[in-house]
């Protein structure tokens, strides 16, 4: 049974011609789309039999991309970075993803706004974004962590109690995030990632707590690159890809296809060789797979682009591979979920969500209805499909959500829900108007 949706009454986004963006402006990191007023959508199904549950994607895209960052050779000696997620990457060098954030009650407010509670002022690529330095800077998030920007996180690992304030810097301390780990107060995150995780079978898994972390045990993807040599650390095995790199132009061009080796990981790559006649637009992928462990590796990934569409099946145990970073599911149980697709060669902030769903394991009254089966990795010709509306996320924040929206009184009182004031068509505009309300707003003060 579907929940009943109620339009809110607001004034609509101009409308633009489609492709185009709304509004550019990288140095505040402003890439507003117009692609999401075509009407998106992300078809779901899913199965279940006595062991393992399987998440099945079809997204339509005629611009897929399986590529993600490479080292160019610039004829000098050096090598150089190419793949930028900062809006469309203008070489095409970035990697589409599909990714599903998976609740089982413990995270309060989720079911009522997705993946909007935990986007965050200050975070990487909004406008508000936090200097490096002060992150560097942070006791917990520079100094323990390593990091030099603010990504996802969960409004109870702050101790901010008024929610429109900014909260970054706020960090709970390890006792009390401990708890809530314990407790349950997490999201459990499955990246699909065409080319960080998919040849080598696997999506990501990680979670989200008081920043987006990765789960226990070793990543699929490390980075090429030796710093004390000042090059890459490995190439393409010439024997068994028949070549050492790959050429610039076929790359831009988007000449190499999926059974070619647009990646390198441990089975098809040797020691990076210095005293080779190296050319200029001469390419090695920047990102080195290999085979991960633990929970981090426990999402098994198939399927790939075909007529037109990713068709991308995900498959792990109904138990949890680890309960402190993954959540279990059980016959007749409905999970909250909601999902992202990265598309266009797009990275960080903009991507195309979904409103928040239900998930139940043979339980009709679910917005996505898993049907059981005897095996889930056997052929399946006739999947419960659930069509999903996608749009741009914009700036809305948590601080936005309970302060300047206009239902920012509704918010604030716990109750209402994203589908309580929105349907998905209108909400695309709701969203792209209100952002380019704010960046007036925020011009004006400067």
């Amino acid at each position: 049974m579907k929940r009943t949706l109620i339009a809110a009454a607001v004034s609509l986004t101009p409308m633009v011609a489609t492709g185009e963006p709304v509004k550019v402006d990288l140095d505040r990191n402003v890439y507003i789309p117009g692609e999401d007023l075509d009407h998106a959508t992300l078809n779901v199904a899913a199965t279940y039999d006595d062991e393992k549950v399987r998440i099945h994607y079809e997204y339509a895209t005629d611009d897929p991309s399986w590529y993600h960052q490479y080292w160019v050779y610039q004829g000098d000696g050096e090598w150089e970075r190419y793949g930028s997620g900062a809006g469309p990457d203008e070489h095409g060098l970035y990697e589409d993803r599909i990714s599903m954030l998976l609740d089982d009650g413990g995270v309060d407010g989720f079911d009522r706004y997705g993946g909007w509670m935990t986007a965050h002022d200050g975070m990487r690529a909004l406008t508000s974004e936090v200097d490096g330095d002060k992150v560097e800077a942070h006791p917990k998030l520079g100094e323990e962590m390593g990091r030099s920007d603010v990504r996802k996180y969960l409004p109870q690992t702050r101790t901010t109690e008024d929610p429109t304030e900014k909260s970054w810097d706020a960090i709970r301390d390890d006792d009390e995030l401990a708890a809530l780990q314990e407790e349950g107060v997490f999201l459990d995150l499955w990246q699909w990632r065409a080319h960080r995780s998919h040849p080598m079978g696997v999506a990501d898994n990680g979670y989200v707590l008081h920043y987006r972390l990765g789960s226990e045990g070793r990543g699929m993807y490390t980075t090429n690159w030796d710093d004390d040599a000042g090059q890459p650390a490995y190439m393409l095995d010439p024997e068994t890809t028949g070549k050492r790199a790959l050429d610039w132009d076929r790359l831009v061009n988007r000449e190499y296809d999926q059974d070619d080796p647009y990646f390198i990981s441990e089975d098809n790559a040797v020691a990076f060789d210095p005293d080779h006649d190296w050319q200029e637009g001469d390419v090695i992928p920047q990102r080195f797979l290999r085979q991960p462990s633990g929970s981090r590796g426990a999402i098994a990934a198939e399927g790939g682009y075909e007529d037109g569409a990713w068709q991308v099946r995900l498959t792990r145990t109904l138990e949890a591979p680890n309960a402190q970073d993954s959540k279990s599911l059980e016959e007749g149980g409905i999970y909250n979920v909601a999902f992202a697709v990265h598309t266009g060669q797009v990275g960080a902030r903009w991507h195309q969500v979904s409103l928040p769903q239900t998930l139940g394991l043979g339980v009709d009254d679910a917005d996505i209805v898993a049907t059981r089966v005897d095996d889930v990795t056997a052929a399946n010709d006739d999947l419960a499909w659930t069509e999903l509306p996608v749009m741009y996320p914009g700036q809305a924040t948590w601080q936005w959500l309970h302060s300047d929206h206009p239902g920012a009184e509704e918010v604030r009182s716990g109750e209402v829900s994203i589908h309580d004031e929105h349907v998905a068509d209108e909400l695309r505009g709701f969203i792209i108007a209100e952002e380019l309300r704010m960046l007036e707003a925020d011009g004006a003060r400067d």
